[in-house]
């Protein structure tokens, strides 16, 4: 009995950690590497010597790449592609991380609590997202853009409100088998309450769904 509890501690010690097995794989490498850099130049844009990417200059239109400084050339405007090119990646990294937490957060909280509580309360949220859902994407995301406004803001939560249901939906799915856990019974038991058992007991065992989902939708949305 000693023998094999020290065989699976060696075991276990012996095992690779995440990193290890990622830098087997060579594409993810080469992936994390790129996102990386896009991130750091995107980041690092009010410190790089770049033109102003709205200041239009009609003598310098149409410019071809690496012609009188301008790496990527210009477009009809005399503005600097390059310039452009990275602080056009700056909004829209912040669009779709923020909207991306926004529909996260809000979908999430509804597929948890439809999958716990079911029933009646279940059968309401997921009918009024199956009503979101019966929607073309864009073309509502567009009708939310014309009822709030021009603007990055209204365009932020335009894309937030329609991804909260494919949040809702894979979630909650998760959450009713969860619902129905030992675990969740045991803790009902032992007199947790309905919001410490959504926190500490049925979010942990979601959230790689969540994470997934996270993952998907933000690059979806880049």
């Amino acid at each position: 009995m000693k023998k094999d509890k020290r065989k699976s501690a060696v075991t276990a010690a012996d095992r690779p950690g995440a990193w290890a097995r990622l830098s087997r794989n060579h594409l993810a490498v080469a992936g994390l590497v790129m996102v990386g850099f896009i991130l750091l130049v995107s980041l690092a844009a009010p410190l790089l010597p770049l033109d102003d990417p709205n200041a239009t200059n009609l003598a310098d239109r149409l410019k071809t790449p690496m012609q009188d400084g301008h790496i990527l050339g210009t477009d009809q405007l005399g503005r600097d592609m390059l310039s452009r090119l990275i602080w056009g990646t700056r909004v829209s990294l912040f669009v779709g991380l923020v909207a991306t937490a926004v529909a996260a957060v809000i979908g999430s909280c509804l597929g948890i609590v439809a999958g716990y509580y079911g029933k009646w309360l279940d059968n309401l949220l997921m009918r009024g997202i199956d009503m979101v859902m019966a929607f073309p994407y864009m073309l509502l995301a567009l009708a939310i853009v014309a009822t709030l406004g021009p603007g990055l803001m209204n365009a932020l939560f335009a894309i937030a409100i329609v991804n909260i249901p494919f949040f809702a939906r894979n979630v909650r799915g998760v959450a009713i088998g969860q619902a129905q856990s030992d675990y969740i019974a045991a803790a009902r038991i032992s007199g947790q309450s309905d919001l410490s058992i959504l926190l500490t007991e049925l979010l942990p065992n979601v959230m790689p769904v969540i994470i997934i989902t996270i993952s998907t939708t933000v690059g979806w949305r880049l």
